[in-house]
């Protein structure tokens, strides 16, 4: 009887580290999938940016996407390197900062307007300080530089207007930075006006690197 028993527990035992075993594989190989697609986006949006500084024209990374590389975002200071987005859809974000398609282009006159998750591609704005450095390069090579002059939290119902004739960058996303939460009712936003453009490469090198 007490053998019986025994017996049972150890079959119980090796079920319950069978069950674990499978859990735990479970969660390595989708932990895996995730950074494996994430890794495979970067690469065919970097392509697709790299075909339409070379052709001019729009190229999706892969052929279901319902976006595009618009730009490049360079933050000297923080060493950040990112590709823009065509809008700011929930797919887009997911990938990389999007560009707000009702705002100005990357390199035109008025307001342009970025977003990105604060917990990956934004995360850095909290450490943006006043006074650096923020160069955006559109499709046509085309590098324009930006300085930040200010840094702010408002609503999510604030409305984000500018005047069209100044040349302004605003950098967004959710805040507080740390949350937990989702869905946040704020937006941390870095205001950088312009300084400078520069219509030819000298910045290729150094972006690349």
């Amino acid at each position: 009887m007490e053998t019986g028993r025994k017996g049972s527990v150890v079959i119980a035992l090796k079920l319950f580290a069978l069950v674990l075993f499978v859990m735990g594989a479970g969660l390595w190989i989708k932990g895996g999938y995730i950074f494996l697609k994430a890794e495979l986006g970067q690469y065919l949006i970097e392509r697709a940016w790299q075909h339409s500084l070379t052709t001019g024209n729009e190229k999706k990374p892969w052929f279901w996407a319902d976006t595009w590389p618009v730009a490049r975002l360079w933050v000297p200071s923080q060493n950040i390197h990112q590709i823009i987005l065509s809008g700011d859809s929930g797919q887009a974000l997911a990938f990389g900062p999007g560009h707000t398609t009702v705002s100005a282009q990357p390199g035109t006159e008025g307001l342009v307007v970025i977003s990105g998750h604060r917990d990956t591609h934004f995360r850095f704005l909290q450490h943006l300080q006043e006074g650096e450095q923020i160069i955006v390069q559109n499709w046509e090579g085309q590098h324009t530089v930006y300085r930040v002059s200010a840094r702010q939290v408002v609503d999510e119902d604030v409305l984000i207007a500018g005047n069209n004739t100044i040349r302004r960058l605003l950098l967004v996303t959710c805040w507080p930075f740390d949350s937990a939460s989702l869905n946040s009712a704020y937006r941390f936003i870095v205001q950088a006006d312009l300084v400078d453009e520069q219509f030819d490469s000298i910045f290729d090198a150094e972006i690349r690197h």
